[in-house]
């Protein structure tokens, strides 16, 4: 399993840091390019923009129809574009699938095809007036349209909240009056900046030849580029003075109920793996101690569970509530922080909770954007990893060790987003 799911690492003449992962078993090939930047009130908005103004059109490929008919030649090739936040770091990902050169009636170089579309479309753009002024309207109906979906809304503003004084606080789009202030000759200077002095990283899955696939990339990606060195100052703070408590009304139909903890614990602690078994136990499963006591037994949810921030050593609690039952959710919420804490689960949970994620990583590494994403978040925390040296880590985890993390685990805000 593990040369299935490792990748290997390379640096190519451009100073890019390539990783491969040589995998028979899928269909397809997949290359993934990130360019990472800090995340900043000053240039959240341009970044956020850049990927869907450089997605409109390049200087061999200038529509999305160019675009479009391109992919169709390489055999219905999927491309597409995202801005992703992972700690105190925003992401612009290009994704592009394409057929195992393999499967194809004729023998076609359809991945050196498809990196030179990859090429075209980051390293040789048009930055058209009309593309900035469209793709920055579109980023705006995106940014308000949040809103209508409570769940996330909710999510982002207990983060918001908790971290208004921290780059973390900055939603991963930027904002409405970052995007008014753009100009396509301000955005081409970001553009510039970033592509010549920041992390670069192209993550490749498939059945491919890595010596061959090091050659094309040499020959193709060729431009003046300079990757940093500590790129990610993500800072982790631990210590609450006093818990934050917000409460925010709109017209929903259930209230939201959002609780930020500090573990000081990111994904290249040694105490990473108890910190995810902790997770599993208060609710990140249906046996957690969250589905179990405050949706099934107290009927106080409709639905109930935990998640890990691992960049900037984060966790958050959420539940769907009646607001009548806030105080009573959130009192039984905290009394399975505390069980946890006390080390008051038996082995059953403990056994499940191992069965549980050890799956979960299996069936990352049956996906190519699993294994992708899987081995991004450990390159940009310092610690990368196969999804099998994680599943040993795991297996060694002792209950004692997810108590010390348990203690250390602290409540900083509470966010409700109540009904009018």
């Amino acid at each position: 399993m593990d040369k299935l799911t490792g990748f290997t690492g390379y640096k190519t003449a451009s100073n890019l840091d390539l990783y491969i992962c040589k995998n028979p078993k899928f269909k397809t090939n997949l290359i993934e390019l990130y360019l990472v930047h800090p995340l900043s009130r000053e240039d959240a908005s341009k970044t956020a923009l850049l990927p869907y103004v450089l997605y409109r059109g390049s200087k061999k490929y200038p529509t999305s129809r160019d675009i479009e008919r391109r992919l169709e030649e390489l055999y219905g090739a999927d491309l597409n574009v995202s801005v992703i936040k992972r700690g105190e770091l925003q992401l612009i990902k290009f994704s592009l699938e394409l057929v195992n050169e393999g499967f194809l009636p004729e023998k076609e170089p359809l991945l050196e095809e498809g990196l030179k579309l990859l090429y075209e479309l980051v390293l040789n753009p048009l930055f058209e007036d009309k593309y900035v002024e469209q793709e920055s309207e579109f980023l705006k109906k995106e940014i308000k349209s949040l809103v209508n979906d409570k769940y996330t809304y909710a999510i982002e503003r207990c983060y918001q909240e908790m971290c208004k004084e921290e780059p973390f606080g900055i939603y991963k789009l930027g904002t409405l009056s970052g995007l008014e202030e753009i100009t396509s000759e301000g955005l081409y200077q970001h553009y510039q900046k970033l592509i010549a002095q920041n992390q670069i990283y192209l993550l490749v899955v498939g059945a491919v030849d890595e010596k061959s696939l090091q050659e094309r990339i040499n020959e193709i990606f060729t431009f003046e580029h300079q990757q940093p060195g500590n790129f990610n100052q993500t800072r982790v703070r631990t210590g609450v003075d006093k818990v934050k408590e917000v409460v925010e009304s709109l017209n929903v139909q259930q209230g939201k109920l959002s609780l930020g903890f500090r573990t000081g614990i990111t994904r290249n602690s040694s105490q990473y793996y108890a910190l995810m078994f902790y997770n599993g136990l208060l609710g990140a499963f249906p046996h957690s101690k969250l589905f179990q006591n405050v949706r099934e037994k107290a009927s106080l949810a409709y639905y109930a569970n935990s998640r890990l921030e691992s960049t900037k050593g984060l966790m958050q609690i959420t539940s769907g509530i009646e607001s009548i039952n806030y105080d009573r959710a959130k009192e039984i919420i905290l009394e399975q922080v505390d069980k946890l804490a006390q080390g008051e689960f038996n082995d059953d949970e403990f056994d499940w909770t191992r069965k549980a994620l050890i799956n979960h990583l299996k069936s990352s590494a049956d996906n190519n954007r699993g294994l992708t994403g899987h081995y991004l978040l450990g390159l940009i925390n310092g610690k990368p990893e196969s999804i099998r040296e994680m599943i040993t880590e795991l297996e060694k985890v002792k209950r004692d060790e997810i108590i010390e993390v348990a203690r250390r685990i602290e409540l900083d805000t509470i966010y409700f987003l109540d009904k009018k």
